[in-house]
């Protein structure tokens, strides 16, 4: 498809005599252009030429040139004449130079017939009508130049797989042996004790006692865990898994190939089972030496050299699953050896991790992660499965902050906390959370306490935050016990559930240390009635001159708005214009984050204001965030979000990718 030369058509921009300003067809209010043709040879090619020419300003005016069109038999192009047009040159069809649908049919005529005809001509009698003569090819060449893209595009897709070997000849026994759910089928005889049935696994007969329909079982042949099926009673049994299958591709190049596997038996027929390829992503090093993935689907739709297509298969399904999207699944170890063998991954403890973590797996995530913190392989080794997998999928930050000190020489130096914790940590009920509230209790000088572990657990406490400051001043014990009666004696009335009790007790004592009390006394650190002593605290603290923050807060206020501001179903989120702003938002609302506006100043939390938004003046919803998480929601007295801000909430975090309070 050759290009039509620019330069050579800017000497053939009017071609033709323009119509006479007393022509009947300006006198038409429905028409906007009148179409004169010509037909030149312009840089060596044939070219149907098309000007279009607009109604004087004035009754009587010259007309005026506002298009010119250019149309070879494999292509066009358009000269926009207007002045401030942002673009002089033009790819649009004659149909959609204007916004108006069927443009060319309602705003445009022939100066005259032989004008038309000179178009049929062109267009070799597509249509009696000009219009829709060269409509229709420009529609053709259209088609063709996509045609021709997606021929070009799957020709890099088919250079990219040529190397891929056949997926291993033995996965759709392992898909069906030891992946796929398995079932006992029987056919049940009244008192017997025993019954023979087949294994939908291993398909070997055994006798078993004690079978009942959709009852658990163990075949004696495979091992494999099974549900009992009778033959009488079952009926369609659909089942499918995801699988991963890694392979090489090139040298430093690894290609991990997602397979959907499915069953289906239905009572009285036989099982049927098969697998298809459904995403592949290659993972590579790029030539910064960064590593990075690049994700191909399956897909029927404009098939020209390969069905394969870039980048990850369309969901579909906003807010629920769709299998052939799914990217987690099962993994086949059976060829892991061979294939990281030489490669950057050799020593990645891929087969390990997935052992340990004993459940499905992305395995992209790993792969790309372990080039970047190779630390990874280490805490595999030491079955530290959980801290790996933070690294793998949420990487090595916490709230902002650095987890671990992927430099450290040694176990102390990386997790920084003693080698006698090791086993504590290994154990699989442990993860982040506890890792950072050791580190805690052992700066303060206590022990793991399983007892404040157990608190925490049994009330979905997730930040460790509000147990640092409180842990300054008293034991995990009495805090435990301090906060349980707390919640009990006063929570009809002041809090929304334990971890908002906790959080008062921070805010408390924090005012506390910025009022300068003396929280080694036991009346000042354990208040009797902690609400009462949270709202004095903070009636305190919103006398003091929050101005020396005002020009702190007012500074960022517009990064803010950039990075926060969102608006969905008439509510906003708006950023403070000074630290005043978020005192008045305490004070109307009646909550602590007066008390906030030094934190925010120096970059410690942000706080933003949820607002409707014909009524931005007027104080709604306050949220707290720190790094990538939102901390906490609060209204009027505490309020708990409304269902309605819920959902906004949950759009505004799906759209700035932030995490949602615990």
């Amino acid at each position: 498809m050759e290009r039509i030369d620019k330069k050579a058509c800017r000497r053939f921009l009017e071609p033709v005599t323009p119509p006479s300003s007393d022509c009947g067809l300006f006198l038409v209010e429905s028409l906007k252009y009148i179409v004169r043709t010509a037909v030149k040879i312009v840089g060596h090619r044939r070219l149907l030429i098309l000007c279009l020419y607009a109604r004087g300003e004035t009754p009587g005016g010259r007309p005026k040139l506002a298009f010119t069109m250019f149309q070879a038999s494999d292509s066009f192009i358009t000269y926009d004449h207007d002045p401030d047009s942002k673009t002089r040159w033009r790819t649009a069809m004659l149909d959609n130079l204007d916004k108006e649908y069927g443009f060319s049919f309602r705003k445009c005529a022939f100066y005259s017939r032989p004008d038309e005809q000179r178009v049929l001509n062109f267009c070799k009698g597509r249509s009696e009508e000009g219009f829709n003569a060269l409509g229709w090819m420009q529609v053709n060449i259209r088609e063709k130049e996509c045609r021709l893209r997606v021929r070009r595009r799957q020709q890099k897709v088919v250079r990219e797989f040529q190397p891929l070997r056949p997926l291993p000849g033995d996965l759709g026994t392992w898909l069906g042996r030891e992946i796929l759910p398995a079932y006992f089928y029987y056919d049940a005889k009244k008192g017997a004790k025993k019954v023979r049935g087949v294994c939908s696994a291993c398909g070997q007969e055994s006798e078993l006692e004690g079978v009942r329909h959709n009852a658990k079982g163990v075949c004696p042949r495979c091992g494999r865990e099974f549900t009992m099926k009778s033959n009488r009673k079952h009926g369609l049994l659909y089942d499918q898994v995801t699988a991963s299958v890694v392979q090489r591709l090139r040298d430093g190049e690894l290609v991990v190939r997602i397979v959907k596997a499915y069953r289906s038996h239905q009572r009285g027929k036989p099982a049927v089972q098969d697998f298809y390829e459904e995403i592949r992503v290659v993972v590579r090093q790029t030539k910064d030496g960064k590593f990075e993935t690049a994700p191909y689907h399956h897909s029927d739709h404009d098939i020209v050299l390969t069905p394969w297509k870039k980048g990850y298969p369309p969901v579909m399904f906003l807010y629920g699953p769709n299998f052939n999207a799914e990217t987690c699944g099962y993994l086949y170890t059976r060829n892991l050896k061979r294939e990281l063998n030489g490669t950057p991954w050799q020593y990645c403890q891929l087969e390990p991790f997935y052992q340990g973590v004993h459940d499905q797996m992305e395995v992209a995530p790993y792969l790309t992660a372990y080039r970047k913190y190779p630390a990874i392989e280490f805490f595999v080794k030491l079955k530290l499965f959980w801290l790996a997998s933070q690294i793998v999928y949420r990487g090595n930050s916490q709230g902002g902050q650095e987890l671990l000190n992927l430099q450290g020489k040694n176990l102390r130096e990386v997790l920084q906390i003693e080698p006698a914790d090791l086993p504590w940590l290994q154990q699989s009920k442990h993860g982040i959370r506890d890792l950072l509230l050791l580190r805690i209790l052992r700066r303060e000088g206590y022990q793991p306490s399983e007892e404040l572990f157990s608190w925490l657990d049994i009330h979905s406490v997730s930040e460790t935050g509000c147990l640092e400051l409180a842990l300054k001043y008293t034991t995990p014990h009495k805090l435990v016990r301090y906060l349980d009666r707390q919640f009990i004696e006063h929570s009809p009335n002041s809090y929304r559930g334990t971890s908002g009790t906790l959080s008062d007790y921070k805010d408390y004592l924090g005012f506390c240390e910025e009022l300068g009390y003396d929280l080694r006394n036991e009346f000042v650190l354990f208040p009797k009635h902690l609400k009462q002593a949270h709202d004095q605290a903070l009636s305190r603290m919103k006398q003091k001159d929050v101005e020396q923050y005002d020009a702190q807060i007012a500074g960022i206020r517009e990064g803010l708005k950039r990075q926060y501001q969102f608006k969905s179903k008439g509510l906003v989120v708006v950023p403070p214009r000074s630290a005043q702003e978020i005192v008045i938002e305490g004070q109307k609302l009646h909550h602590c984050v007066g008390g906030y506006a030094e934190n925010m100043a120096n970059d410690r939390c942000t706080i933003l204001f949820i607002r409707w938004e014909k009524r931005k003046s007027k104080p709604f919803y306050t949220v707290e965030v720190r790094g990538d998480r939102v901390i906490q929601v609060r209204g009027a007295n505490n309020c708990a979000p409304t269902p309605e801000v819920h959902d906004f909430l949950e759009a505004w975090e799906k759209k700035k990718r932030l995490k949602g309070a615990a």
